[in-house]
C-alpha cells in the first residue's frame, strides 16, 4: 500500500475534485455532510478554533497493490486507522473511494486542527511515520508488502553477495585468506558517495571527490541546460544513479545526501570538472610492513566537533520523538558517545571491544530512516562498533549479545528490554551492538557466546543479513520486531502502555 500526503489551504477545491471523479464514493469519516458544499461548510468549524493556522488542509491518498482486493468496509477501517495512528484522533476527516485509475485507492481530506484543543497536528517526520503505519497495516490485513522509500534509497546486495562477504571476512580473520574481502564495484561506489557527501558539499566539489577516489561521472542536461541525470563508472563498470538507488540519482543526492546544488551557480563548474577530471590518487596493493623504530605512528581518531548548544535539542528529540529514556541519553552524552555535531547531525561513537574510541557513525536529520554513515575524517580503522551494556556490574562478564541494524535500533531494543523487565536491567549482562556494515563483524568475539540475538530490522535487507549471520554463528537466533524496526516497535509499545494507563484511570474515576 502506497501513501501520498499533501497539505494545503482550501477545503472546497479539494472536496470538489474528490467528489467529481467518475464513480466517486463517500465511504467514511466522522462528518455529517454528504457533498462537497456541506463538507466545506462543516470544515469551517475547525478553522474557527485556530484562525491563525496556515495550511490546515491535509490530503492523503492510499493506493492498494494490484493483488489486494478490498471492499468499502475494509477501506473505511484502513482509512480510519491510518488517521488515528497519524495523530488525527480528534480531527474532522472524510474518506472518498475512487475507481478512476488501475489502482484501487481512497482519498482522505482532513483538517489538521484538533477539535478538542484547537491546536494543529504535529507533522514532524510524517512521511516516515506514514510508511511505518502502512507497513503495519499491510501485515495486519494480510496485504501485499510494498517496499517503502526507505528501503529503495539504496539498492541492496543479494543474499549470495552478503554470504560471500561474511564468509571471506571469517576466512581472513582465521588466517585462511591473505586479503580481506572486497565489496562489489557497485557497493564501493555507494560507500564512496556516502562518505563524499557526509558534510553536504557543493555539487562540483562532490564530483571532484569521487574523481579523486577513482570514480568517473557523466551527467545529462535538458535543452534548457538543467541536469536531468547522473551515472558513475569505476574499473570499467558503469551504473546509473537509478541502478544504485534513489539516493544516488541527481535529485536524490540533494534530497537524501544533502549535496548542495544550484543550477546557476554550479552548472558551469560541473561542465568544467567533467571535461577536465581530477586525476585519481594512485592505488597501491597492500604490502606487509617491516616493523622498525622509524615506523611512523598513525594518527589517533578525532571525532567530529560537538555543537554543545544543541545538547538540549538532542535530549528532547531522542526522548520525546524516539522514546528513549532520559537517563540513558544523558549517560551517553556525558560519556561522549552520542551528541550533535556542528552540521546538526547526530553522532554515535564507535568503540572497540575494550572501549577505545575508533570511529563514528553520523545520522543525518534529513534521512527518512535509521541508517547512519561512516565519518571517515581521521578515522584510524574501519573496526569498531557502537555498543552499550546493560545488567549487573560494569566489570561483570557479558553473557548475551544482540546485533542490531543501527545505533538507534540498538538503543531502542535496550530500552524495550528495560520496559519488559519493569524498568530493571536484564538479569544477565547484555551487550547491544549496532552492526551497520555486515562485513565488520567481531566473529571471534561472538563465537564465545551461546546466546546471540540477531535483531536486525524486519525488512528485506535485515532478513538477508540475519540469514547469512546465522550460517556463520549457528548458536544465534533471529529476533525480528513486529514493526519494521526496533524504534518503531518501542514507540508502538509505549503507545500501547499509555493507552492502557488511560483506560485504568478512567476505570478508577468511575
Amino acid at each position: 500500500m502506497i501513501g501520498k500526503q499533501t497539505k494545503g489551504r482550501g477545503f472546497r477545491k479539494l472536496l470538489d475534485y474528490l467528489e467529481s471523479r467518475e464513480n466517486a464514493q463517500l465511504i467514511g469519516g466522522n462528518m455529517s455532510g454528504r457533498n462537497a458544499r456541506e463538507l466545506a461548510r462543516e470544515f469551517r468549524l475547525s478553522r474557527q478554533l485556530n484562525s491563525d493556522a496556515d495550511r490546515v488542509v491535509y490530503h492523503v491518498s492510499l493506493s492498494a497493490a494490484k493483488g489486494d482486493l478490498l471492499d468499502d468496509e475494509k477501506w473505511k477501517e484502513i482509512g480510519s486507522r491510518y488517521m488515528k495512528e497519524m495523530g488525527f484522533d480528534a480531527n474532522q476527516f472524510v474518506i472518498f473511494r475512487h475507481h478512476n485509475t488501475d489502482d484501487d485507492h481512497i482519498h482522505i481530506a482532513a483538517s489538521r486542527i484538533r477539535m478538542d484543543t484547537g491546536r494543529v497536528v504535529h507533522d514532524s517526520w510524517d512521511y516516515v511515520r506514514s510508511e511505518k503505519v502502512l507497513r503495519q497495516i499491510e501485515l495486519d490485513y494480510e496485504l501485499v508488502q510494498v517496499i517503502g522509500s526507505r528501503e529503495k534509497l539504496n539498492r541492496t546486495p543479494s543474499t549470495g553477495q552478503i554470504r560471500r562477504i561474511i564468509r571471506e571476512q571469517s576466512e581472513f580473520a582465521e588466517g585462511r585468506r591473505d586479503t580481506p574481502p572486497e565489496r562489489t564495484i557497485k557497493e564501493q561506489i555507494q560507500q564512496t558517495i556516502d562518505s563524499a557527501s557526509v558534510d553536504n558539499p557543493l555539487m562540483p566539489e562532490f564530483i571532484m571527490r569521487l574523481q579523486v577516489s577513482g570514480i568517473s561521472l557523466k551527467t545529462g542536461f535538458t535543452r534548457n541546460g538543467k541536469s536531468k541525470g547522473i551515472s558513475y563508472e569505476k574499473d570499467g563498470q558503469a551504473f546509473s544513479g537509478t541502478q544504485l538507488g534513489a539516493a544516488y540519482t541527481f535529485p536524490g543526492l540533494q534530497k537524501h545526501r544533502g549535496v548542495d546544488y544550484q543550477a546557476q551557480r554550479d552548472d558551469g563548474r560541473i561542465n568544467e570538472v567533467l571535461l577536465n577530471p581530477v586525476k585519481s590518487l594512485p592505488q597501491y596493493p597492500p604490502q606487509k610492513q617491516i616493523i622498525s623504530a622509524q615506523t611512523p605512528t598513525q594518527p589517533q581518531f578525532t571525532p567530529p566537533p560537538e555543537d554543545e548548544s544543541l545538547s538540549g535539542a538532542l535530549q528532547n528529540y531522542l526522548t520525546m520523538e524516539r522514546g528513549l529514556l532520559p537517563e540513558l541519553v544523558q549517560l551517553l552524552h556525558r560519556q561522549g558517545l552520542t551528541y550533535v555535531d556542528q552540521k546538526r547531525n547526530i553522532v554515535f561513537i564507535k568503540r572497540g571491544l575494550d572501549g577505545e574510541k575508533l570511529g563514528a557513525r553520523v545520522w543525518s536529520i534529513r534521512e527518512p530512516d535509521n541508517r547512519t554513515f561512516e565519518y571517515d575524517k581521521n578515522t584510524l580503522t574501519s573496526k569498531g562498533w557502537f555498543h552499550i551494556n546493560l545488567g549487573k556490574e560494569p566489570n561483570s562478564k557479558i553473557e548475551r549479545v544482540f546485533l542490531c541494524s543501527s545505533p538507534i535500533d540498538a538503543l531502542s531494543l535496550a530500552v524495550y528490554t528495560l520496559h519488559a523487565h519493569s524498568g530493571l536491567p536484564p538479569p544477565n549482562k547484555t551487550m547491544y551492538m549496532a552492526v551497520d556494515d555486515p562485513e565488520n563483524l567481531p566473529l571471534e568475539f561472538l563465537r564465545n557466546f551461546p546466546k546471540i540475538g540477531v535483531a536486525f530490522n524486519n525488512d528485506e535487507q535485515g532478513n538477508k543479513v540475519a540469514r547469512a549471520i546465522q550460517e556463520l554463528l549457528p548458536q544465534s537466533k533471529r529476533l525480528a520486531p513486529n514493526n519494521p524496526d526496533w524504534n518503531a516497535e518501542l514507540l508502538a509499545y509505549l503507545q500501547h502502555e499509555q493507552l492502557e494507563r488511560k483506560q485504568e484511570q478512567r476505570g478508577l474515576s468511575r
